[in-house]
């Protein structure tokens, strides 16, 4: 029996059930970890990533793990973390750490894999993530994902123009390419899609690339591409906006600048405006934590 479309459902009841300006916390119970992969990279690469969790408390934790599979337009995508290693979840001693290494290999039996995690307990924890290629000499280089604390975030019935986020330091010549990616969650009434914009500056300012996403109601996608794919302009220096020019939701941008001949990159995650409406969590841990259960039954 399908029950993706509950596991749906309970997502955008959580983005619809959204407050505003909801404080910061050193530690969360519920985190969004923008990108992690086990698939093959630019020049013979095969991109990986390691998450590392730290239970804070005094007593066992159960960390649930859930991927939001990438690509356009599929609404059926939404999937407990299940590998050879993994069922959905893992067990952290009191006190103690655990290391996931290359947590998407074989996920749901598959030979690559790419998305973003969201990972949580009913108690606060840690967690970092790293992104890496192994060289052919065994020697490593990557990145570390920092988990998301900021999120591009519309009011329910309105567009917010000051809804954007910035990334810079975006490197696209010989030497580095760049990929942009968001994860964005539709909290629009049925039928409304949303839409997000992502323009592509040089040094100067001048616009030399834009490209719009839509996302259906209701739907939940992670999205990654290459500026390339948007810009044929070279440039040593450049930057990115990603802004909701439609109907209501959230996202969680970020970019990866990679160097072409080392496989070395440096993460960016989405800067904000003042001005933008911000959330330190916002899709609501009591409601995740609903979202868990039932993301669980589909084991």
């Amino acid at each position: 029996m399908r029950k993706k479309p509950v596991v749906l459902m309970v997502f955008a009841l959580a983005m619809a059930s959204l407050s505003l300006f909801a404080q910061s916390s050193p530690t969360s119970d519920f985190y969004v970890i923008p990108v992690a992969s086990h698939t093959a990279g630019a020049n013979g690469s095969v991109w990986m990533s390691d998450v590392a969790i730290q239970n804070i408390q005094n007593t066992p934790i159960n960390v649930q793990l859930v991927v939001i599979e990438s690509g356009e337009g599929n609404s059926d995508n939404v999937f407990p973390l299940t590998t050879d290693t993994l069922n959905g979840s893992t067990t952290v001693p009191a006190g103690g750490s655990v290391l996931l290494k290359d947590i998407l290999n074989n996920y749901r039996g598959r030979t690559s894999a790419i998305g973003s995690l969201l990972v949580g307990a009913d108690q606060p924890f840690a967690v970092t993530s790293r992104s890496y290629v192994t060289l052919a000499d065994g020697s490593m280089v990557g990145q570390t994902v920092t988990p998301a604390t900021g999120f591009i975030e519309n009011t329910i019935g309105r567009t917010d123009p000051t809804s954007r986020a910035f990334l810079p330091g975006l490197v696209s010549n010989a030497g580095f390419r760049t990929n942009i990616g968001f994860v964005v969650g539709n909290s629009s009434a049925s039928g409304q899609t949303m839409a997000v914009t992502v323009t592509i500056r040089n040094a100067a300012g001048a616009v030399i690339g834009t490209r719009l996403f839509a996302i259906g109601a209701g739907n939940f996608e992670h999205v990654q591409f290459s500026v390339a794919s948007i810009s044929t302009n070279q440039f040593d220096v450049g930057s990115a906006e990603l802004a909701i020019t439609q109907g209501n939701g959230s996202v969680v941008p970020y970019a990866s600048v990679v160097d072409n001949r080392t496989s070395d990159a440096s993460f960016v995650l989405g800067q904000f405006p003042a001005s933008t409406q911000l959330l330190s969590n916002p899709f609501m841990p009591s409601l995740m934590r609903q979202l868990f259960d039932r993301t669980r039954l589909l084991q």
